[in-house]
C-alpha cells in the first residue's frame, strides 16, 4: 500500500523574515518607550527640556569598571571628592547612547553639548558632549574669578579669549567663535571627556579639540542617559553614508 499523498506541509519556521519582524517589534517598543520618557519629561520640565535629543558618537565619556582615573585627575587639580560626588552622570556613557537633555545654565561639573569654534571645527561638525572641570567669570572684560582647574592655563592667557569675543562683537576678522555672550558678564569653560587624559584645550599628543568654551556656545546640558538607544540612528546614519559613498 503507498503512503498517503494527503500529509500536510510543515512550513519550516524562523529565518529572515521572522527575524526582520521581530526587530521590527522591537524597534517600535523601543520608539514607543521613548516617546512616553519624552511627553514625562516636557511635562515636568517644560520648556526648560530641548527636542531633539542627543546621540553620542564617541567614547571620549566611557567609565570602564573599576577605572577612577577621572577621579584622580580632577583630585590633582585641586577638585574635591565631595565635589565630584554631585556631579552628574558620574557613572559616564558609552557610544550610542542617546542623551536627553536641557536649556543650560552650565556650572562646574556638568556635561555640556557645545557648538565647535572655527580654528579646531566648523559648524558643520557634530557638536561635543564633555564635561565642564573649570570655569572663568569674567566681567568688563577682565578676570575676576575662576573655579576648578584651568589645567594647562593661567588667568592671563584668557585675555586673548576676552579679545576673541570682542572681536565678534565688533564683526571683526579675529572672530574664532560661532556665538557670543551678548553681556560683558560672562563665563569661559574648561572641558573634559572623562576617559580623555587631557582637557578638550589642553591636549599635547594631538591636535586640540577647542580653545576654551564660552557660555553662548554652550546649546544644551545633559539630564538623563538612555543606554544605546542611539544606536538606530547611528547604524541608519552608517548605511546612508555607505549608499551614498558620503565617507
Amino acid at each position: 500500500m503507498s503512503e498517503s499523498k494527503n500529509k500536510e506541509e510543515v512550513k519550516p519556521t524562523g529565518g529572515v523574515e521572522d527575524t526582520l519582524k521581530q526587530w521590527g517589534r522591537d524597534l517600535v517598543e523601543v520608539l514607543v518607550t521613548l516617546g512616553i520618557i519624552i511627553i514625562i519629561l516636557r511635562v515636568l520640565l517644560g520648556a526648560d527640556m530641548i527636542v531633539p535629543l542627543v546621540v553620542v558618537t564617541s567614547g571620549s565619556m566611557v567609565h570602564s569598571s573599576g577605572d577612577n582615573s577621572w577621579i584622580h585627575w580632577l583630585n590633582e587639580r585641586g577638585i574635591t571628592n565631595q565635589t565630584i560626588e554631585e556631579m552628574p552622570l558620574g557613572g559616564g556613557f558609552n557610544m550610542g547612547d542617546m542623551i536627553i537633555v536641557m536649556r543650560p545654565e552650565a556650572k562646574l561639573g556638568d556635561v555640556i553639548v557645545y557648538e565647535r569654534d572655527f580654528i579646531y571645527g566648523s559648524r558643520d561638525m557634530e557638536p561635543i558632549i564633555h564635561r565642564i572641570v573649570g570655569v572663568v567669570y569674567v566681567n568688563d572684560s577682565k578676570v575676576v574669578g575662576t573655579e576648578g582647574t584651568l589645567d594647562c592655563f593661567n588667568r592671563e592667557d584668557f585675555g586673548r579669549y576676552i579679545g576673541y569675543v570682542e572681536e565678534c562683537k565688533k564683526g571683526g576678522k579675529e572672530c574664532h567663535y560661532p556665538s557670543v555672550p551678548e553681556s560683558d558678564e560672562y563665563k569661559f569653560f574648561i572641558t573634559k571627556g572623562d576617559f580623555n587624559p587631557e582637557a578638550d584645550q589642553c591636549i599635547t599628543m594631538m591636535k586640540d579639540i577647542s580653545i576654551p568654551v564660552n557660555e553662548a556656545q554652550v546649546k544644551a546640558k545633559t539630564l538623563l542617559r538612555l543606554p544605546y538607544i542611539g544606536w538606530i540612528k547611528l547604524i541608519f546614519t552608517s548605511i546612508i553614508r555607505i549608499l551614498t559613498f558620503n565617507f
